[in-house]
């Protein structure tokens, strides 16, 4: 059966069968994009495609995006930054210019630990424990 005649009986245009796809190798230009990415991870498809390009490769970028999902190809990610969780405890404010502070030293109940100017005189350490001394 001839060409014109299977194309008639099918109802498909001849031009269509006739076709011949201008495709070209990939495999130099996979084995390249490759080596690069390996060699500088942090690059994504497109600074590989500059430096591709720089090197004579003369290519598309979307196919040379859809080569770089084909080779399972990605951007290293960075670790996410660790976050405070929580509050923070409130910043100390002095109560008079030039005194250093002294976070409150007594555990135990709340109104204890807010700031206090430093006395210099004695104080507990811990609720259990007695007055230093005596």
């Amino acid at each position: 059966m001839s060409e014109r005649r299977a194309c008639k009986v099918i109802d498909c245009c001849r031009m269509t069968v006739r076709y011949a796809t201008a495709r070209t190798d990939d495999g130099a230009l996979r084995e390249r994009m490759k080596a690069m990415a390996h060699e500088r991870r942090r690059f994504g498809y497109r600074r590989l495609h500059v430096l591709l390009r720089r090197e004579g490769y003369v290519v598309n970028h979307k196919r040379l995006f859809r080569l770089y999902r084909e080779e399972k190809l990605a951007v290293r990610r960075r670790a996410g930054r660790k976050r405070a969780i929580g509050t923070r405890a409130p910043m100390l404010i002095p109560f008079a210019p030039q005194r250093p502070l002294v976070a409150g030293l007594c555990l135990g109940s709340a109104h204890r630990r807010t700031p206090l100017p430093h006395s210099g005189g004695r104080r507990r350490l811990h609720p259990q424990m007695p007055w230093p001394g005596g």
